[in-house]
């Protein structure tokens, strides 16, 4: 993994550097070993397979979704659609939300209607998935390029740092700017790893919209009559 390579580059000289720097950083950038074929493993990081979009047969048993757009005339669901899969509302009030809104409609039209709320929650939830898996990848990817970008650093001031060691009565300046590319590079190290962190964090994020479009998908099945 790029952190566990960057961590070993974080306390050796710059010989050792160099050397290990002739390793791949990127060569098994992926923890998705099951992803699908399609999606490239340096695209993807995080540990739990990428499913690029959610479908009803994934969280919904109630009646077939076949209208995905008539939800966008209904204000009331709308609003609540949005309102329901906003990971700051709690959740006993989406439950409280959606109890309201199922006890003001009439009992004709109670199933369809709730119907068109799931519909309506699928769609915006999988609209939410993707901004957040596309930041996911693009923020992995730049990770990606920086850690070659310091492969290839390591080689540039691996020479001067070198000499100065070879030959300690050598130009002081030498010495000084071998100095200085070193505690920059261990800098630029440093930054990276503190970024990488964030990555495993980030990747909890789709986990916890499909878990609460579950939630929101049993909490309409149960003020539904069939």
């Amino acid at each position: 993994m790029i952190t566990n390579f960057i961590s070993k580059l974080a306390g050796w000289s710059l010989p050792g550097l160099a050397a290990m720097a002739t390793v791949a950083l990127i060569s098994a950038p992926s923890f998705a070993e099951d992803a699908k074929p399609e999606v490239k493993k340096d695209e993807w990081p995080c540990i739990y397979r990428k499913v690029p979009q959610l479908t009803a047969a994934m969280i919904w048993d109630g009646p077939e979704i076949t209208d995905t757009t008539s939800w966008h005339k209904d204000d009331a669901i709308r609003k609540l659609s949005q309102f329901v899969i906003s990971r700051r509302v709690k959740s006993d009030e989406v439950d409280t939300a959606i109890k309201k809104y199922a006890a003001g409609l009439p009992e004709d039209q109670r199933d369809a209607k709730l119907t068109e709320l799931f519909s309506a929650v699928l769609a915006r939830t999988n609209d939410d998935r993707k901004t957040v898996m596309s930041g996911i990848e693009k923020f992995h990817k730049r990770q990606v390029e920086r850690s070659k970008e310091i492969e290839k650093e390591a080689l540039e001031i691996q020479p001067e740092e070198q000499a100065a060691a070879e030959d300690p009565g050598s130009d002081v300046g030498v010495a000084g700017r071998a100095s200085d590319a070193v505690e920059k590079y261990k800098w630029e190290i440093r930054t990276f790893q503190e970024k990488q962190a964030n990555i495993p964090i980030a990747c909890e994020i789709p986990q916890l919209i499909d878990e609460r479009a579950g939630e929101i998908a049993r909490a309409i099945r149960a003020e539904m009559k069939s």
